[in-house]
């Protein structure tokens, strides 16, 4: 299902099985959002093994779908969720090409607290305290 999103969302599927397996393995969590039968959108991410913090790893919506509040309702639903599970930070990163994402964390009180070079764009971290 993953790999179905992300094709419909990016283009592409560039999550490998081996990758989606070890999430499995640590408490994740796949928030899809849908217009009728159909997905239009999700997030995925996961409880980062041996600490109470969550990664944010992967999600979008639909182009047809954008800009009506959906990626924000999965934000609220994942915070939600992951507050619910006793867990303290939630982080995402994000890149350049997705200014959408990094707009949604600054408006969501996400504080970046690191950038980088990888692969010849910035990447940016983004956290912030639930508890």
């Amino acid at each position: 299902m993953v790999k179905s999103l992300e094709r419909m969302i990016f283009g592409e599927a560039r999550v490998t099985e081996s990758r989606l397996e070890k999430i499995r393995q640590q408490n994740a969590l796949l928030l899809i959002a849908y217009d009728g039968d159909s997905p239009i959108g999700f997030k995925l991410g996961y409880v980062v093994e041996g600490t109470q913090t969550f990664f944010s790893w992967l999600g979008g919506v639909h182009v047809d779908y954008r800009r009506q509040g959906i990626a924000q309702a999965l934000l609220d639903f994942q915070e939600h969720e992951v507050k619910s599970m006793g867990i303290s930070t939630i982080y995402f990163t994000s890149f350049d090409r997705f200014p959408e994402m990094i707009q949604l964390g600054k408006k969501n009180n996400y504080t970046l607290v690191k950038t980088a070079l990888d692969g010849g764009e910035n990447k940016y971290w983004f956290e912030k305290q639930l508890l």
